[in-house]
């Protein structure tokens, strides 16, 4: 091996081994929530039990998803590992609460990112993750297979949600006999549908492909339609007014989105690091830490991303093994593949 892939190999294997702790000379971070979380050495994160998928707890008491994925990919970028996180568990009316008191350092879950909210709920939503859509889940027994055939009926839905609008919007367009059960409660919005109290359910789409088979159903009995109600950009929330914390929040998503274009994954970014040349691409070197100026933006190691990369993965490794082909839910990328192939994600350049 030669000294320039010996030198490589050996920063990449200290920016992870050394999990993000801070250097002499690397600047000091403003105060606001990367100082909290560097002085715990753990990161607060909410999320929803949103389902197989999104949000769920294993039989070890884990917590697994697209959500949890994201809450470990921020660790690892901040806290030095993407082991270092505490869960906090929430609903769909507490975890504004929960971010703008700063109980906790971020949250991710289906929240919707609206001017509304950013405006007056001291909240900044700093990227999309998930570009889903609000759907419709009926009871294949009803006969309908597409949104135009729904003729009336009972459409349960969770309250104090953009979910709970758009819902309120459709029907006054249509103007169809519909009647709106509303439900204070995820679990008791479902259990409703499910125990037949409601002929439709209405929620984000992936949401409502986690909760079907959560409940146990292949969609022989649960038809989810393809046509969406609305548009629903989903993202992580943090408190408003720390802009390093917003950066930091948003450069980790868009840096997995950045790999999955690069080809950079967990099961290569390592060999990547040793055979990478001076005449690769620097993006790559940027990503693995291997080159100046990653750390300087943030306050952060030179290692950041390189952590997130081989500790989570890249964006394509995370949204296949939860919700996509890997996945029990097998939900096509559509709108969630890169840019290159079709859909929206879309990183910006690291470097100048």
């Amino acid at each position: 091996m030669g000294l320039v892939r010996c030198l490589a190999a050996l920063r990449l294997l200290l920016a992870v081994l050394f999990l993000g702790l801070l250097s002499p000379g690397m600047p000091a971070a403003s105060a606001g929530t990367l100082d909290r979380v560097r002085q715990a050495g753990v990161l607060r994160c909410s999320i929803i039990a949103n389902g197989i998928g999104l949000a769920v707890l294993d039989q070890a008491g884990n917590w697994q998803g697209f959500y949890p994925d994201m809450c470990r990919a921020v660790a690892a970028a901040a806290a030095g590992s993407a082991a270092n996180v505490e869960f906090v568990e929430t609903d769909a009316a507490g975890r504004f609460d929960l971010v703008r008191d700063g109980t906790v350092d971020v949250s991710m879950t289906s929240a919707t990112w609206t001017l509304q909210r950013t405006a007056s709920l001291g909240i900044d939503f700093p990227v999309v993750y998930l570009f889903d859509g609000q759907g419709l889940m009926i009871h294949r027994s009803q006969g309908a297979r597409r949104l135009e055939e729904v003729r009336g009926g009972t459409v349960c839905v969770l309250e104090g949600t953009t979910t709970e609008r758009n819902l309120d919007n459709w029907v006054a367009r249509t103007g169809g006999a519909f009647s709106i059960r509303r439900l204070r409660t995820l679990d008791g919005a479902y259990s409703a549908f499910f125990n037949r109290h409601c002929d439709m359910i209405t929620s984000d789409r992936t949401g409502l492909h986690a909760r079907r088979l959560l409940n146990g159903s292949n969609g022989t009995d649960h038809l989810i339609l393809s046509e969406m109600l609305s548009k629903e950009p989903l993202g992580p929330m943090i408190r408003a007014g720390d802009r390093q914390w917003f950066d930091i929040v948003r450069w980790v998503v868009l840096a997995m989105v950045l790999a999955e274009e690069k080809g950079l994954s967990s099961r290569n970014a390592a060999d990547m690091a040793v055979s990478l040349k001076e005449s690769d691409d620097p993006e790559i070197s940027r990503l693995l830490g291997l080159a100046p100026g990653m750390e300087e933006a943030f306050g952060l190691d030179k290692g950041w991303a390189a952590r997130v990369i081989l500790q989570v993965g890249n964006y394509g490794e995370v949204f296949e093994r939860n919700l996509g082909s890997r996945s029990p839910l097998g939900i096509e990328r559509g709108l969630n593949a890169l840019w290159t192939r079709g859909g929206l994600h879309f990183a910006p350049p690291l470097g100048w």
